[in-house]
């Protein structure tokens, strides 16, 4: 093993895809076809965040780590993967890495998953997207056993890809539904009740990995298959050191865990009820009917918009729907902006059919 001797330091300033070069030309035509997708919507300053999901020991991160290289030239162990992701170890890296970069969430189930979502490296994930976007526009892979263990408002609204590996070495990609009227962008019940009618009583122990990408095929989002061959050993085995690494550095200290306060909870909590508040008082709903949305009385509402009144008086800001469309400053929201003659370009128009 040609690696097997170089130190921690080294090994993280490797470029993984100059020693993966040949490996690479061998790589599946529609993951290439995929990665070369998202290269361009890079640079035309749309940043992406892809998830990765999977049962443990499929190959979720050798999988993100191909994807990385097929976006990210640059691309290195060091400088682009968050081994045990803290807020802090994720602002560094989104702030500090090239613009057009992978950044590689390995361990996302650490923060991302939907029970522990308000904690403080989460509110940092979301900060970052809302406010650093501009200048940077990278690519984010999140890992996670499964996809509806993301939080509902970031997989509907963050993730525009999710690719899940079915089996060692086979993976589907999935394509957000863009329609602004839909309420789940990923249809996830109306495609498990198309996937029950396929079946029909086809017993689970009885589908194949075959059969069932082909069910697959048939569900609204689905987009492509794609074959995912392992990673050479001796290269794999430096992604891991790395990774123990960093588990050894993460041991003990609880405190990085970062989970929020009770008082930050009520915060959060109370500004939640605010929002909410705000966006069903927007629509021309009266205090009784947002009452009865959020269990309360009509009274009750009153007095939290007047304390709502107080809080934009103090802080000189104004609590906003949670509408994304209703963003200050967006040229979707602002009709006054938009020009109905000016020509849409198509984002995706190659078809790819796979067999």
């Amino acid at each position: 093993m040609i690696y097997q001797n170089l130190s921690l330091e080294e090994a993280r300033k490797l470029k993984v895809r100059e020693i993966l070069k040949d490996f690479v030309k061998d790589l599946d035509e529609n993951l290439k076809y995929f990665c070369k997708l998202v290269r361009q919507d890079l640079r035309n300053e749309r940043d992406h965040v892809i998830a990765i999901t999977g049962y443990p020991g499929l190959g979720k991160s050798q999988l993100a780590t191909l994807v990385s290289i097929l976006i990210d030239y640059d691309y290195t162990f060091g400088k682009n993967v968050c081994f045990i992701p803290t807020s802090t170890e994720i602002e560094h890296q989104y702030l500090n890495l090239p613009m057009y970069s992978v950044l590689h969430i390995d361990e996302a189930s650490r923060g991302i998953h939907k029970h522990k979502w308000h904690d403080k490296m989460q509110q940092k994930l979301n900060e970052l997207y809302d406010t650093d976007r501009e200048g940077h526009f990278l690519c984010t892979l999140l890992l996670m056993p499964r996809f509806q263990n993301f939080g509902e408002n970031f997989r509907n609204f963050r993730i525009k890809y999710w690719i899940n590996i079915n089996d060692r070495g086979i993976a589907v990609v999935y394509k957000r539904d863009e329609d602004k009227d839909t309420r789940d962008p990923w249809h996830l019940d109306e495609n498990y009740k198309l996937k029950q009618k396929r079946w029909k009583n086809k017993k689970v122990y009885d589908r194949g990995i075959p059969e069932i990408v082909r069910v697959e095929q048939q569900t609204l989002n689905y987009w492509f298959y794609f074959t995912v061959p392992e990673i050479p050993k001796d290269i794999w085995e430096i992604y891991q050191e790395l990774k123990r690494e960093s588990r050894i550095l993460a041991k003990g200290k609880e405190s990085e865990l970062e989970l929020e306060s009770y008082k930050e909870r009520l915060d959060r909590e109370k500004m939640e009820r605010w929002v909410k508040i705000a966006e069903l008082k927007s629509k021309g709903n009266s205090h009784a009917e947002i009452g009865a949305v959020l269990g309360c009385s009509a009274e009750t509402i009153r007095r939290n918009l007047r304390a709502m009144e107080a809080w934009e008086k103090v802080k000189g800001k104004t609590i906003q729907p949670t509408n994304p469309l209703h963003k200050e400053g967006s040229i979707i929201f602002n009709h006054n902006k938009n020009n109905k003659f000016k020509k849409i370009n198509v984002e995706f128009n190659k078809e790819q059919n796979v067999e």
